[in-house]
This record gives C-alpha cells, structure tokens and sequence, in this order.
C-alpha cells in the first residue's frame, strides 16, 4: 500500500483496495481477490455475500451475467425515459397515463431481474461462500479513488438548478422536477463522503 494510505480494518477478512482503479467497471462492482488469489463473485453487489469461483470460465460466466443485468438495466432506463416524454410535454397528463406507460419498464425490469435470480440461485450452488467483506469505509475509499468530490458536487449543483427551472417551465411536470432535485441533493451528500473518504486517505 502506498505511503499515506491509512490501513484497512479487517474484520474476518478484508481487501486491498491496490490495483481496483484500473479495473473495468463491472469488475470493480461484482469482483474481488481474496486471499491466496481467488476471486469472489458479489452477484448482488459488494454489500451482500460473495462466492469463491474456482476457475477463469467461471469468472467468464459470472461477469457476463453481470454485465447482461448492467445492460438490460439501463436500456430499460432510457425505456422508460422514452415513454414518458411525449407525457412531459402535455399540461393534460393524467397520473394514471403515467403508469400505464411505466407498467411495460417495470414488468421489463421485474423480469429481467427475476431471470437474474434465477440464475445466480443455480450459479452459486457449486461454489463456497467466502467470508470476504468490503466494508462501507472501503467502499468509499475506493469510490474516492476513482471519482473526483468536485466532479460529483457540480452534477448534483446543475441537477437541482436544472429540475427547479423544469418546475418553473412546466409546472405540470412537477413530479420529475422534484425527483431531479432530490438526485441532485443524493449527488451532494455523495460528494460529501467522498471528499471525507478522500480526507482519511491522505492522514
């Protein structure tokens, strides 16, 4: 570990936070190296249970599922986002006309997720549970790593100044402009811990 760095607290077991940076993305948010070299697959993401694969077509199948969820997520989002323009753009949307256009995404979304847990569910059986935990601190540190404090405070400071000229532009769309502002809100508080975590590192 580079100088400067505070040691990681390590309860059962721990990671090394070196090396994580100059990972792709999906590694960084379902993959670790525990201890003797193996890697643990986190099917629900680093706050959950891990699993110890035992060869490189494991590892291959597991972050091709990750990535298919990843994918499958977001196409789904720009999904929703599509469907629900032309209701933005209308001073006579009705609540209900907004479901209806959310229950195709959703039911997407349920669906893929469902075929997500249906496959770690016969996934996981062949491999032990490792007792790898990345914890919150660790999490954030690594996130401070990668992301700028700054970076994420100015996205969060344009999202609530961009929601709050949406509410004054279309008053009837007042519900998106109030989930933008409590985005750009989360994006500040993020920003916050990052640059706490960033703090600590350099101690």
């Amino acid at each position: 570990m580079q100088a400067g760095h505070m040691p990681l607290k390590r309860s059962r077991a721990s990671v090394d936070l070196e090396g994580v940076s100059d990972q792709p993305p999906i590694d960084r948010a379902f993959f670790r190296e525990g201890e003797g070299g193996t890697t643990v697959f986190f099917p629900w993401g680093l706050t959950h249970r891990g699993y110890q694969l035992s060869d490189p077509g494991a590892r291959k199948q597991a972050s091709c599922a990750a990535s298919i969820l990843v994918g499958s997520t977001i196409a789904i989002g720009t999904w929703t986002a599509y469907a629900l323009q032309p209701l933005l753009k209308s001073a006579e949307s009705e609540p209900t006309e907004i479901f209806r256009a959310l229950i195709a995404p959703g039911a997407a979304l349920l669906l893929v997720v469902f075929s997500y847990w249906l496959w770690v569910s016969r996934f996981v059986e062949r491999f032990p549970e490792s007792d790898l935990r990345v914890s919150r601190e660790e999490r954030l540190r690594e996130a401070a790593q990668l992301t700028s404090p700054r970076k994420i405070a100015m996205i969060g400071v344009i999202t609530c100044g961009l929601s709050a000229f949406l509410i004054w532009l279309q008053p009837h769309a007042w519900w998106l402009g109030l989930l933008g502002i409590a985005l750009g809100i989360g994006a500040l508080y993020w920003s916050l811990l990052l640059k706490r975590a960033a703090a600590d590192r350099s101690v």
